[in-house]
Protein backbone atom coordinates (compact mmCIF):
# COMPACT_ATOMS: atom_id res chain seq x y z
CA UNK A 1 0.00 0.00 0.00
CA UNK A 2 1.16 3.33 -1.01
CA UNK A 3 1.64 5.87 1.93
CA UNK A 4 3.57 9.08 2.15
CA UNK A 5 3.98 11.16 5.28
CA UNK A 6 1.99 14.37 6.66
CA UNK A 7 5.73 16.40 6.51
CA UNK A 8 5.85 14.91 2.86
CA UNK A 9 2.43 15.98 2.05
CA UNK A 10 3.11 19.64 3.76
CA UNK A 11 5.98 20.05 1.23
CA UNK A 12 4.05 18.85 -1.65
CA UNK A 13 1.20 21.47 -1.12
CA UNK A 14 3.45 24.34 -0.24
CA UNK A 15 5.80 23.64 -3.49
CA UNK A 16 2.21 23.22 -4.83
CA UNK A 17 0.80 26.12 -4.27
CA UNK A 18 3.77 28.55 -4.57
CA UNK A 19 3.95 26.95 -7.77
CA UNK A 20 3.47 29.57 -10.89
CA UNK A 21 1.72 31.75 -8.24
CA UNK A 22 5.13 33.24 -6.84
CA UNK A 23 5.20 34.56 -10.77
CA UNK A 24 2.20 35.44 -12.18
CA UNK A 25 0.26 35.22 -8.62
CA UNK A 26 -0.55 38.99 -8.03
CA UNK A 27 -3.43 40.66 -8.78
CA UNK A 28 -2.39 44.30 -8.14
CA UNK A 29 -5.36 46.46 -9.43
CA UNK A 30 -6.40 46.85 -5.54
CA UNK A 31 -2.63 48.76 -5.38
CA UNK A 32 -1.33 49.57 -1.89
CA UNK A 33 -4.10 47.29 -1.08
CA UNK A 34 -3.02 44.33 -2.53
CA UNK A 35 -1.99 42.87 1.48
CA UNK A 36 -6.31 42.55 1.83
CA UNK A 37 -6.51 40.71 -1.12
CA UNK A 38 -4.26 38.02 0.12
CA UNK A 39 -5.05 37.96 3.52
CA UNK A 40 -8.97 37.31 2.51
CA UNK A 41 -8.07 34.58 -0.32
CA UNK A 42 -5.70 32.66 2.40
CA UNK A 43 -8.77 32.26 4.75
CA UNK A 44 -11.45 31.72 2.73
CA UNK A 45 -8.32 29.21 1.29
CA UNK A 46 -8.08 27.60 4.71
CA UNK A 47 -12.13 27.34 4.86
CA UNK A 48 -11.92 25.83 1.37
CA UNK A 49 -9.40 23.14 2.58
CA UNK A 50 -11.48 22.42 5.56
CA UNK A 51 -14.40 21.83 3.01
CA UNK A 52 -12.00 19.07 1.52
CA UNK A 53 -10.93 17.62 4.44
CA UNK A 54 -15.16 17.31 5.28
CA UNK A 55 -15.48 15.61 2.23
CA UNK A 56 -13.18 13.04 2.75
CA UNK A 57 -14.71 12.54 6.53
CA UNK A 58 -17.94 11.62 4.97
CA UNK A 59 -16.50 9.65 2.07
CA UNK A 60 -14.35 7.28 4.25
CA UNK A 61 -11.31 8.50 3.69
CA UNK A 62 -11.31 7.64 -0.13
CA UNK A 63 -10.15 9.34 -2.95
CA UNK A 64 -12.20 11.36 -5.04
CA UNK A 65 -13.12 9.03 -7.45
CA UNK A 66 -14.07 6.73 -4.60
CA UNK A 67 -16.13 9.37 -3.00
CA UNK A 68 -18.09 10.38 -6.34
CA UNK A 69 -18.51 7.12 -6.45
CA UNK A 70 -20.36 6.84 -3.39
CA UNK A 71 -22.44 10.19 -3.94
CA UNK A 72 -23.17 9.88 -7.77
CA UNK A 73 -23.62 6.57 -8.11
CA UNK A 74 -21.25 4.34 -10.73
CA UNK A 75 -22.59 5.62 -13.68
CA UNK A 76 -22.82 9.53 -13.23
CA UNK A 77 -19.37 9.03 -11.02
CA UNK A 78 -17.76 7.73 -13.81
CA UNK A 79 -18.76 10.45 -16.35
CA UNK A 80 -17.68 12.84 -13.79
CA UNK A 81 -14.57 11.43 -12.78
CA UNK A 82 -13.70 11.87 -16.23
CA UNK A 83 -14.42 15.39 -16.50
CA UNK A 84 -12.46 15.49 -12.95
CA UNK A 85 -9.64 13.50 -15.00
CA UNK A 86 -9.40 16.03 -18.13
CA UNK A 87 -9.71 18.95 -15.90
CA UNK A 88 -6.79 17.90 -13.67
CA UNK A 89 -4.68 17.48 -17.27
CA UNK A 90 -5.86 20.67 -18.87
CA UNK A 91 -4.54 22.76 -15.88
CA UNK A 92 -1.33 20.82 -15.42
CA UNK A 93 -0.94 21.76 -19.34
CA UNK A 94 -1.77 25.38 -18.31
CA UNK A 95 1.14 25.21 -15.56
CA UNK A 96 3.14 23.85 -17.90
CA UNK A 97 2.43 26.85 -20.71
CA UNK A 98 3.02 29.08 -17.62
CA UNK A 99 6.65 27.67 -16.67
CA UNK A 100 7.72 27.59 -20.51
CA UNK A 101 6.35 30.97 -20.96
CA UNK A 102 8.85 32.18 -18.27
CA UNK A 103 11.63 30.56 -19.31
CA UNK A 104 11.77 31.37 -22.66
CA UNK A 105 11.34 34.88 -21.90
CA UNK A 106 14.32 34.74 -19.06
CA UNK A 107 16.34 32.12 -19.84
CA UNK A 108 15.84 30.40 -24.10
CA UNK A 109 14.94 33.34 -25.82
CA UNK A 110 16.28 30.94 -28.97
CA UNK A 111 14.34 28.27 -27.88
CA UNK A 112 11.33 26.58 -29.85
CA UNK A 113 8.63 26.60 -26.89
CA UNK A 114 7.64 23.12 -27.96
CA UNK A 115 11.07 22.15 -26.72
CA UNK A 116 11.22 23.79 -23.20
CA UNK A 117 7.51 22.23 -23.14
CA UNK A 118 8.53 18.31 -24.33
CA UNK A 119 11.44 18.43 -22.31
CA UNK A 120 10.08 18.99 -18.68
CA UNK A 121 7.04 16.98 -19.74
CA UNK A 122 9.63 13.83 -20.40
CA UNK A 123 10.70 14.32 -16.59
CA UNK A 124 7.44 15.33 -15.11
CA UNK A 125 6.26 11.78 -17.32
CA UNK A 126 8.92 9.84 -15.34
CA UNK A 127 8.04 10.44 -11.97
CA UNK A 128 4.89 9.87 -12.63
CA UNK A 129 5.48 6.27 -13.63
CA UNK A 130 7.66 6.15 -10.23
CA UNK A 131 4.80 6.83 -8.65
CA UNK A 132 3.84 9.29 -5.71
CA UNK A 133 6.21 8.25 -3.39
CA UNK A 134 8.88 9.27 -5.40
CA UNK A 135 7.46 12.64 -6.21
CA UNK A 136 6.41 13.19 -2.65
CA UNK A 137 10.29 12.39 -1.69
CA UNK A 138 11.61 14.71 -4.37
CA UNK A 139 9.25 17.59 -2.97
CA UNK A 140 11.19 17.22 1.11
CA UNK A 141 14.39 16.88 -0.61
CA UNK A 142 13.59 20.46 -2.36
CA UNK A 143 11.47 21.94 -0.53
CA UNK A 144 14.75 22.92 1.85
CA UNK A 145 15.95 24.54 -1.72
CA UNK A 146 12.37 26.42 -2.34
CA UNK A 147 12.46 27.83 1.26
CA UNK A 148 16.02 29.23 1.81
CA UNK A 149 15.51 30.82 -2.03
CA UNK A 150 12.71 32.62 -1.51
CA UNK A 151 13.89 33.88 1.71
CA UNK A 152 16.86 35.57 0.80
CA UNK A 153 14.91 37.15 -2.30
CA UNK A 154 12.42 38.69 -0.17
CA UNK A 155 14.84 39.88 2.61
CA UNK A 156 17.57 41.39 -0.78
CA UNK A 157 14.13 43.10 -2.27
CA UNK A 158 13.65 44.63 1.28
CA UNK A 159 17.26 45.98 1.66
CA UNK A 160 17.53 46.80 -1.79
CA UNK A 161 17.81 50.83 -2.13
CA UNK A 162 15.31 50.55 -4.78
CA UNK A 163 13.28 50.07 -2.36
CA UNK A 164 10.67 53.01 -0.79
CA UNK A 165 8.53 51.83 1.79
CA UNK A 166 6.31 54.94 1.01
CA UNK A 167 4.93 53.13 -1.81
CA UNK A 168 3.24 50.70 0.36
CA UNK A 169 0.78 53.84 1.33
CA UNK A 170 -1.73 55.01 1.45
CA UNK A 171 -3.99 51.60 2.26
CA UNK A 172 -7.53 51.29 2.77
CA UNK A 173 -8.56 53.57 -0.45
CA UNK A 174 -9.84 50.95 -2.44
CA UNK A 175 -13.64 50.13 -2.86
CA UNK A 176 -15.20 47.03 -1.37
CA UNK A 177 -16.33 46.12 -4.57
CA UNK A 178 -12.52 45.95 -6.25
CA UNK A 179 -11.24 43.63 -3.29
CA UNK A 180 -14.11 41.74 -3.65
CA UNK A 181 -13.78 41.09 -7.41
CA UNK A 182 -10.15 40.30 -7.16
CA UNK A 183 -10.74 37.79 -4.37
CA UNK A 184 -14.10 35.99 -5.90
CA UNK A 185 -13.55 33.97 -8.17
CA UNK A 186 -9.74 34.43 -8.91
CA UNK A 187 -8.32 35.02 -5.80
CA UNK A 188 -9.50 31.93 -4.28
CA UNK A 189 -9.68 29.73 -6.99
CA UNK A 190 -5.60 29.90 -8.10
CA UNK A 191 -4.14 28.69 -6.10
CA UNK A 192 -6.06 27.46 -2.91
CA UNK A 193 -8.82 26.05 -5.01
CA UNK A 194 -6.43 24.09 -7.14
CA UNK A 195 -5.88 22.19 -3.75
CA UNK A 196 -8.96 19.80 -5.02
CA UNK A 197 -6.40 17.65 -6.57
CA UNK A 198 -5.16 16.85 -3.70
CA UNK A 199 -8.16 14.97 -2.69
CA UNK A 200 -6.77 12.01 -4.77
CA UNK A 201 -3.73 11.98 -2.47
CA UNK A 202 -5.30 12.89 1.15
CA UNK A 203 -6.00 8.69 1.63
CA UNK A 204 -2.29 7.94 0.81
CA UNK A 205 -1.34 10.42 4.19
CA UNK A 206 -0.80 7.54 6.75
CA UNK A 207 -1.68 9.90 9.99
CA UNK A 208 -5.11 12.21 9.39
CA UNK A 209 -4.11 14.29 12.22
CA UNK A 210 -1.06 15.45 10.72
CA UNK A 211 -3.00 16.02 7.54
CA UNK A 212 -5.51 18.46 9.36
CA UNK A 213 -2.64 20.03 11.00
CA UNK A 214 0.14 20.35 8.24
CA UNK A 215 -2.34 21.25 5.58
CA UNK A 216 -3.90 24.66 7.33
CA UNK A 217 -0.14 25.49 8.17
CA UNK A 218 1.09 24.72 4.90
CA UNK A 219 -1.41 27.17 2.95
CA UNK A 220 -0.92 29.84 5.87
CA UNK A 221 3.29 29.79 5.04
CA UNK A 222 2.32 30.61 1.20
CA UNK A 223 -0.34 32.82 2.03
CA UNK A 224 2.60 34.74 4.06
CA UNK A 225 5.09 33.78 1.95
CA UNK A 226 2.81 35.89 -1.21
CA UNK A 227 2.14 38.62 0.93
CA UNK A 228 5.86 39.25 2.08
CA UNK A 229 6.73 39.28 -1.92
CA UNK A 230 4.31 41.13 -3.10
CA UNK A 231 5.09 44.15 -0.86
CA UNK A 232 8.48 43.84 -1.91
CA UNK A 233 7.36 44.11 -5.31
CA UNK A 234 5.23 47.01 -4.83
CA UNK A 235 7.86 48.94 -2.73
CA UNK A 236 10.46 48.40 -5.60
CA UNK A 237 8.19 48.78 -8.75
CA UNK A 238 5.64 51.34 -7.29
CA UNK A 239 2.03 50.58 -7.68
CA UNK A 240 1.51 52.80 -10.81
CA UNK A 241 3.91 50.65 -12.90
CA UNK A 242 3.56 47.58 -11.50
CA UNK A 243 0.55 46.40 -13.37
CA UNK A 244 2.82 46.79 -16.35
CA UNK A 245 4.65 44.01 -16.53
CA UNK A 246 3.91 40.53 -17.11
CA UNK A 247 6.10 39.06 -14.27
CA UNK A 248 6.22 41.40 -11.63
CA UNK A 249 8.01 39.12 -9.42
CA UNK A 250 10.76 39.15 -12.13
CA UNK A 251 11.17 43.07 -12.57
CA UNK A 252 11.33 43.60 -9.13
CA UNK A 253 14.59 41.22 -8.75
CA UNK A 254 16.40 42.98 -11.39
CA UNK A 255 16.69 45.84 -9.19
CA UNK A 256 18.46 43.91 -5.94
CA UNK A 257 21.83 42.61 -5.90
CA UNK A 258 23.54 40.18 -3.42
CA UNK A 259 26.51 42.21 -2.11
CA UNK A 260 26.95 44.39 -5.10
CA UNK A 261 28.75 41.32 -6.17
CA UNK A 262 26.00 39.29 -7.56
CA UNK A 263 23.88 40.84 -10.25
CA UNK A 264 20.87 39.14 -12.02
CA UNK A 265 19.49 37.34 -8.65
CA UNK A 266 16.59 36.69 -10.65
CA UNK A 267 17.61 33.68 -12.08
CA UNK A 268 17.40 32.69 -8.37
CA UNK A 269 13.27 32.85 -9.02
CA UNK A 270 14.11 30.19 -12.02
CA UNK A 271 14.81 27.69 -9.75
CA UNK A 272 11.61 28.54 -7.52
CA UNK A 273 9.86 28.25 -10.70
CA UNK A 274 11.50 25.13 -12.02
CA UNK A 275 10.71 23.50 -8.51
CA UNK A 276 7.51 24.86 -8.27
CA UNK A 277 6.14 24.09 -11.62
CA UNK A 278 7.55 20.56 -11.36
CA UNK A 279 5.54 19.70 -8.22
CA UNK A 280 2.38 21.24 -9.73
CA UNK A 281 2.55 19.41 -12.93
CA UNK A 282 3.19 16.33 -11.23
CA UNK A 283 0.42 15.96 -8.99
CA UNK A 284 -2.24 17.54 -11.42
CA UNK A 285 -1.09 14.68 -13.93
CA UNK A 286 -0.42 12.26 -11.38
CA UNK A 287 -3.67 12.68 -10.11
CA UNK A 288 -5.67 12.67 -13.73
CA UNK A 289 -3.67 9.29 -14.15
CA UNK A 290 -5.08 7.56 -10.85
CA UNK A 291 -8.90 8.94 -12.47
CA UNK A 292 -7.78 7.26 -15.74
CA UNK A 293 -6.34 3.99 -14.16
CA UNK A 294 -9.99 3.68 -12.88
CA UNK A 295 -11.77 4.34 -14.93
CA UNK A 296 -9.98 2.33 -18.38
CA UNK A 297 -8.96 -0.88 -15.66
CA UNK A 298 -8.18 -2.98 -18.78
CA UNK A 299 -6.04 -0.27 -20.01
CA UNK A 300 -2.10 -0.71 -19.32
CA UNK A 301 -1.12 2.25 -16.91
CA UNK A 302 2.21 2.42 -19.67
CA UNK A 303 -0.52 3.25 -22.14
CA UNK A 304 -2.63 5.79 -20.02
CA UNK A 305 0.69 7.28 -18.69
CA UNK A 306 0.82 8.42 -22.52
CA UNK A 307 -2.34 9.30 -22.96
CA UNK A 308 -2.34 11.66 -20.36
CA UNK A 309 0.98 13.58 -21.25
CA UNK A 310 -0.66 13.64 -24.55
CA UNK A 311 -3.29 15.38 -23.45
CA UNK A 312 -1.20 17.69 -20.91
CA UNK A 313 1.14 18.39 -23.98
CA UNK A 314 -1.65 19.22 -26.32
CA UNK A 315 -3.37 21.67 -23.58
CA UNK A 316 -0.78 23.81 -23.43
CA UNK A 317 -1.35 24.68 -27.31
CA UNK A 318 -5.22 25.07 -27.48
CA UNK A 319 -7.28 28.86 -26.60
CA UNK A 320 -4.30 30.82 -26.56
CA UNK A 321 -1.26 32.05 -28.74
CA UNK A 322 0.82 34.45 -26.52
CA UNK A 323 1.46 35.07 -22.70
CA UNK A 324 -1.05 38.08 -22.73
CA UNK A 325 -3.98 35.96 -24.09
CA UNK A 326 -2.72 33.11 -21.83
CA UNK A 327 -3.10 34.95 -18.76
CA UNK A 328 -6.05 36.83 -19.50
CA UNK A 329 -8.12 33.35 -19.85
CA UNK A 330 -6.02 31.47 -17.29
CA UNK A 331 -6.93 34.54 -14.41
CA UNK A 332 -10.55 35.88 -16.08
CA UNK A 333 -12.36 32.75 -17.99
CA UNK A 334 -10.70 30.08 -16.45
CA UNK A 335 -11.78 30.45 -12.57
CA UNK A 336 -14.84 31.54 -13.62
CA UNK A 337 -16.24 28.56 -16.27
CA UNK A 338 -14.13 25.63 -14.96
CA UNK A 339 -12.91 26.47 -11.39
CA UNK A 340 -15.82 27.52 -9.77
CA UNK A 341 -17.65 23.59 -10.91
CA UNK A 342 -14.65 21.61 -10.31
CA UNK A 343 -13.76 23.12 -6.95
CA UNK A 344 -16.60 24.43 -5.49
CA UNK A 345 -20.17 23.19 -6.87
CA UNK A 346 -19.61 19.68 -7.02
CA UNK A 347 -18.15 19.72 -4.05
CA UNK A 348 -20.55 21.18 -2.07
CA UNK A 349 -23.17 19.12 -3.56
CA UNK A 350 -21.44 16.01 -3.24
CA UNK A 351 -21.19 16.84 0.39
CA UNK A 352 -24.82 17.53 0.47
CA UNK A 353 -25.55 14.42 -1.04
CA UNK A 354 -23.65 12.14 1.40
CA UNK A 355 -24.39 13.95 4.18
CA UNK A 356 -28.50 13.55 3.49
CA UNK A 357 -27.51 9.33 2.71
CA UNK A 358 -25.27 8.98 5.79
CA UNK A 359 -27.95 10.91 8.28
CA UNK A 360 -31.25 9.67 6.31
CA UNK A 361 -30.41 6.12 5.57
Amino acid sequence: MVKIASIELFTLMVNFLLGSAIVVGWNFNTKQDVWITIFLSLGMGIGLFYLYILLHSLGKWSNLIEILELGFGKWLSKIVGILYSLYFLYIAGRVLKDFSFFLSSVLFNNVSFWIISSTFLFVVSYCCYLGIEAIARSSLILFAMTGVIVFVLIILGFISPYFEISRLTPVFRTSLKQVVSAVFPTGLTFPYGELIVFTMLFPFVDDRKGLRKYGWISICITGVLLFLAGEMILGLLGPETVTSYVFPFIKALELTSLLETLPHIEVLAVIINLIGGFIKISVFMYSGLMIFENSFAKIKRNRLLVISAAITFLSTFILSKNIIQHLFIGLKIVPLYMHIPFQLLIPVILIIVLAVKKYTV
